[in-house]
Order: C-alpha cells, then structure tokens, then sequence
C-alpha cells in the first residue's frame, strides 16, 4: 500500500493539505521560526507522532483537522498536542480523537472550577495535561471508579471529555515521556523523517 502507485498522487495531496492546515493552525506559536525552519520542526514531530504511535499520516492530519486552533488557542504546545493525539490513535480514529481533545480543551477551565482544582496558569492559560492529570489523580487516586467519572462527565458537560481522561490517565507517566520524546524529535527537524524514509525505501520494490 505505501508504495501503491495509484496512491501517491493522493497521499502527497494529503501531506500537501495537512501542512498547510498546520502552517495555519501552529505558525503563529513558533514566529521565530522562518517557513522552512517550521516545516522541518513539523515534519519531525509528525514524522515521530506517526512511527511512536503506530497511527498514519492520514490519521493525524484528521485528528488535527478535528482539532483545529482549540488547543493552539490556548496556548498548549505542539509536542503535547502531537502526543496526546496520538496517544487517543491507540483506541479511536484519528478525528474521533481531535473531536474529544477539542472538547476537553474548551469545557477545561470551567470544570475545574467546578472541582475546586485550578486548571489554569497564572496567565489564565491552561496547564498542560499532566499537570491536571496530576490534580485529577491528587483527588481521585490511581483510578477512577464510576461515581467519580460521573462527577466528571457533570463538571465537563460532555462525555468525549471524559473519554479523553479515562484513556490518559492511567498513562500519565507515559504522556510526560511521549511528550518528551515527540519534543526531541521536533528538534531534529527533518532527521526523524529522513530515517523513516530510508528504512521504507530498504525493500525491493520501493527501490524499483
């Protein structure tokens, strides 16, 4: 399939569309960057979204679509971003997981007002996701049981919310990793990209 002729044309439209998307969407939060220093850093985290989380390029660049400037909005930062759309890859498609990670982001705030927690920075921005998985946790424990997700599902208003937490947050020492990871990675630039387009191109046919 990856080196379907009859596929390319359309996987470079898909690739071509999702960077543009992205351009969009992240270049605003990485000014400093000039276009093509953006592209790299992108590609580099995308690259190592793709291959850490075992999703597609397709994948993400639904989840992101589905996504949209929520989470850019509110100023979370593209490798966390990556991460845990990504990670939401494992159980659910891609703009499946861009559609329950807008609704966290947007219900955030609030619920943790209605929780007593504070989810917000001292800038009113909102903390990164370990940092509220670490509240979570401080007041509910290791796991969350059915009573204290209903309380949840109540303080967020909507259930693709608390999707998004019950699948996080038994892996919150595996979010901060990935989060690491997928960083690193972006720092790269297009290193990530180049090694996974060498170990496609290995078999015979691609090299044909």
């Amino acid at each position: 399939w990856l080196h379907s002729p009859e596929r390319r044309p359309n996987r470079r439209r898909q690739m071509t569309s999702l960077f543009a998307t992205a351009y969009g969407i992240y270049k605003d939060m990485y000014k400093n960057l000039s276009d093509i220093k953006f592209g790299e850093m992108f590609s580099g985290g995308l690259s190592a979204s793709v291959q850490q989380f075992k999703t597609t390029g397709k994948g993400m660049a639904d989840a992101i679509s589905n996504l949209g400037a929520a989470a850019t909005s509110a100023q979370v930062p593209l490798e966390e971003q990556l991460t845990i759309l990504g990670m939401l890859q494992a159980t659910m498609e891609g703009s499946e997981a861009g559609t329950k990670y807008q609704a966290f982001i947007t219900s955030a705030a609030n619920a943790g007002k209605e929780l007593g927690l504070q989810f917000l920075d001292a800038n009113n921005q909102l903390k990164s996701l370990p940092e509220i998985l670490d509240q979570l946790r401080a007041k509910y424990g290791a796991t969350l049981d059915a009573v204290e997700k209903q309380q949840l599902t109540k303080a967020f208003g909507t259930d693709e919310s608390v999707d998004l937490i019950d699948l996080l947050y038994p892996k919150l020492d595996q979010l901060k990793g990935n989060i690491q990871s997928i960083q690193t990675a972006m720092k790269g630039g297009t290193d990530q990209t180049l090694k996974m387009a060498q170990a496609m191109n290995q078999d015979p046919g691609a090299k044909w």
